[in-house]
């Protein structure tokens, strides 16, 4: 028996645009006298292997209306996917897709690791594989309404054994508009090469290629990095409940979302306030079953705190890593939001008894019960993707398959 090991280096999470790099090891594990593969003195042969990356889409049937969907008649024919699919022994190449379920939105180009690989007992060799990813893709997600997932899938097969398909998935961030950029960098190279009249200062003069992941990581310090403070008055029919200053509406991924919050000099008395850090799947009219689908919105931190007689507070929510950033395409978006409830009392905000004298206290007991009512507020905010290498340690997918073939 053959034992192949697929894994993704440095880990599963990548940027669009970037080299995804993969190491295959094959290992002739036949040197067991008692395993029914071995053969004393006989090499095991390898017809060939075969490397490709995929991006599947699954959807909600039941919300999703995909035309294309109807005529998909040998749909019904394919088992569900796992890490490592057999198919059958008279298949001799490489279906990437085989046994997924949903539609293929992205594949690369396959790429032939070996034919007729050699291996005696004992022997291990090691393939390396790198692709970029299309900056034209989906991210990764895992809605209500659809699902985009990657895997990198390798296929194999035996001398007279069936096809064997190892899969290890990956998870792909976007960056909006990094094309952008990187026609930016094309022209800076350009300009700082000998010969040229234009040379540039801040380019460095032995860079001669695009490095992808360090172009993104410039573009997301641009479009995440704070130009001016924003400031929102919250009000109702009855005036001002509260005043709010976020300090930037584009963070990235692990950033925490910092404002404050100004109850002085208001019109209406706050007694609570919540801010829920939520997105929106929200689905485009053209594929929806029904009219009156609404954008499913997903909750994740929330802050809460009760503010009657407080003048200033601060606002302080963490983005978890683990979620998807801001995006949108022909059939989905997915938007995100601060939403706010507040608890305001109906009646006017009674005056604090003072007293000029400082050796005497004053006391004030509030009332028993109070009569409010509650109001809510949306502010749209923008969440764009962080380096993989942090993303990479709240990963819940492994980037290393073992298969035996």
């Amino acid at each position: 028996m053959i034992e192949v090991i697929a894994e993704i280096l440095r880990g599963p999470v990548f940027l669009a645009g970037e080299t995804l790099h993969c190491r295959i090891t094959l290992i002739n594990k036949s040197t067991n006298e008692n395993d029914a593969t071995y053969n004393q003195g006989t090499p095991e042969k390898i017809s060939w292997a075969s490397v490709q990356l995929h991006c599947q889409r699954y959807v909600n049937e039941q919300k999703v209306n995909l035309q294309q969907q109807q005529n998909s008649s040998a749909k019904s024919n394919d088992s569900l996917a796992t890490n490592v699919d057999i198919v059958p022994l008279d298949s001799t190449a490489l279906i990437a897709t085989k046994g997924e379920t949903g539609q293929t939105v992205y594949t690369s180009k396959p790429c032939v690791l070996f034919c007729d690989l050699i291996l005696q007992p004992g022997e291990t060799r090691m393939f390396s594989y790198s692709e970029t990813i299309s900056t034209h893709v989906p991210p990764t997600f895992r809605g209500n309404y659809v699902k985009y997932s990657y895997k990198l899938t390798i296929g194999t097969q035996r001398v007279n054994h069936p096809t064997t398909l190892i899969r290890v998935p990956f998870r792909v961030l976007v960056v909006p508009d990094l094309d952008k950029y990187i026609r930016q960098d094309k022209v800076a190279i350009a300009s700082s090469q000998p010969g040229t009249t234009v040379d540039n200062p801040f380019v460095c003069p032995n860079r001669t290629e695009i490095d992808s992941l360090t172009t993104a990581l410039d573009a997301l310090q641009i479009l995440t990095s704070r130009t001016h403070q924003h400031v929102y008055n919250v009000t109702n029919n009855r005036g001002r409940v509260c005043r709010f200053t976020l300090f930037k509406n584009n963070l990235k991924l692990g950033e925490d979302i910092l404002g404050i919050l100004d109850f002085d000099h208001t019109d209406v008395p706050c007694v609570q306030y919540t801010v829920t850090l939520q997105s929106e799947e929200i689905l485009n009219p053209h594929y929806r079953r029904k009219s009156s689908q609404l954008a499913n919105a997903t909750s994740y931190t929330r802050q809460s705190e009760f503010c009657l007689s407080t003048f200033q507070t601060y606002l302080s929510l963490s983005i978890p890593l683990s979620c998807t950033p801001t995006f949108s395409i022909d059939l989905v978006s997915l938007r995100w939001k601060l939403h706010f409830e507040f608890v305001i009392s109906k009646t006017p905000r009674g005056s604090l008894l003072t007293n000029n004298d400082p050796s005497k206290s004053t006391a004030w007991s509030p009332p028993n019960s109070m009569d409010v009512e509650s109001m809510t507020w949306d502010l749209p905010i923008k969440i764009l993707p962080t380096n993989p290498y942090f993303a990479n340690n709240v990963a819940k997918v492994s980037c290393t398959t073992v298969a035996i073939i």
